[in-house]
């Protein structure tokens, strides 16, 4: 499948003004706000036992897709260090916008994920929420930029959707919820596993974010996991 890039940045601009809206205060948008937080607290529990034993004040984190920071803050007290890479300049701005006068350990960098490389090496490589917007190709290609980028004794971290028993593809559809056209591709376990066993990584481990069960789970052919590779 092909994904649009122009409409994924139309995308990203349109829920960057939303979030701008709401923090405003002048957003009609309707949230539920205690299940956010239930989403927020299961995520942290799921996240933060393994970075907390992994991070220093010497490591040095790589957010790819950093959309507006919201993890970045979150590992930026325990880390030296946090590079922020986000392709959508709406999502950026924000990024800096909420960070001034809390957080002085961060570099924002706008770029392609799968374009950018470094040469500095990373502790912990994050991404989040960004394999669904990529093709099969630029896949290959930011996998192959991070195991150059990573550590010897680093760690890659991927939470991201994933298909359900196989491989699942929305196609510049049209999301009442996100009320914008959408694409994605939700790869299954074994495509992500096999795309970086393939490509120089070994997995640790992995499992979903959510319970079964979890209201949390909202769609039936998608569950968001986390994957572990080093």
């Amino acid at each position: 499948m092909t994904i649009e890039k122009k409409n994924i940045k139309d995308f990203w601009a349109a829920q960057a003004k939303k979030m701008n809206l709401k923090k405003e205060g002048i957003s009609n948008l309707e949230e539920d706000e205690e299940l956010l937080e239930e989403k927020i607290i299961s995520e942290q529990k799921k996240i933060f036992p393994i970075i907390e034993t992994f991070l220093n004040e010497d490591s040095k984190v790589l957010d790819l897709g950093s959309g507006t920071g919201q993890w970045a803050y979150r590992f930026s007290p325990l880390a030296k260090s946090v590079t922020l890479v986000e392709f959508s300049e709406d999502m950026m701005s924000l990024a800096k916008q909420n960070s001034k006068g809390t957080f002085n350990n961060l570099e924002f960098i706008i770029s392609e994920a799968q374009d950018f490389l470094s040469h500095e090496v990373y502790d912990l490589i994050w991404i989040s929420g960004l394999l669904i917007y990529l093709t099969d190709q630029e896949l290959v290609k930011l996998i192959n930029n991070c195991r150059s980028m990573l550590a010897p004794e680093g760690l890659l971290l991927l939470r991201d959707g994933t298909g359900l028993g196989a491989r699942y593809e929305i196609n510049n559809q049209f999301s009442e919820n996100l009320g914008h056209n959408y694409s994605a591709i939700y790869r299954t376990s074994k495509e992500y596993i096999t795309e970086f066993s393939q490509n120089g990584f070994e997995l640790i481990d992995h499992c979903d974010v959510f319970e079964e069960g979890s209201k949390l789970n909202k769609w039936e052919e998608t569950r968001l996991r986390i994957y572990q590779f080093k």
